[in-house]
């Protein structure tokens, strides 16, 4: 009961707070590039990443054949 008191309290004082958004898009170059190399690792590992779950579900198509 204590933690839905509490829970009751700050929302009442969220709801109090003026809500501002200011949303900007700033359309500049880099600080900083990021070099070939870390450029390649990453963008290896979002490739393996993507084409991993359809490799597996293909190489183990037969397994799930075989289950029905």
């Amino acid at each position: 009961m204590l933690s839905l008191r509490s829970l009751l309290k700050t929302s009442q004082v969220v709801k109090n707070v003026p809500q501002v958004r200011n949303m900007s898009v700033v359309c500049i170059p880099a600080r900083n590039k990021v070099s070939k190399g870390e450029m390649i690792v990453l963008s290896s590992a979002m490739v393996f990443g993507w084409l991993f779950i359809p490799a597996w579900v293909l190489i183990n198509m037969k397994n799930y054949r075989d289950k029905e």
